[in-house]
């Protein structure tokens, strides 16, 4: 029997939220949302000063890679880590079954 915690669990919690909190879970497990392009300077070595070229550069990635990455990143977590983020899944997926 699987706990409530496992990352089976959970992953089928996170199905349940919206969109902007799902959002909130990638933030606070750390997973980017954009891709970061950033151009480097082929002398440097270094990433390009221009800003205007950064923002311009970075766009949404693929839900498919965002939902790989999470999954794989709540299998890796430990114990604990696991058991505070579904305190927040949990307490996200009861408050809109009470609507």
């Amino acid at each position: 029997m699987r706990s409530k915690y496992s990352p089976e669990n959970l992953v089928e919690k996170i199905l349940e939220l919206d969109a902007i909190e799902f959002l909130g879970i990638c933030k606070i497990c750390g997973i980017d949302v954009y891709e970061k392009n950033v151009e480097e300077d082929v002398e440097c070595g270094r990433p390009n000063d221009d800003t205007n070229t950064t923002q311009a550069a970075s766009h949404p990635r693929e839900f498919a890679d965002i939902w790989s990455d999470l999954c794989d990143t709540i299998e890796a977590m430990n114990r604990v880590r696991r058991r505070n983020l579904g305190r927040l899944i949990y307490a996200a997926t009861k408050k809109e079954k009470e609507k």
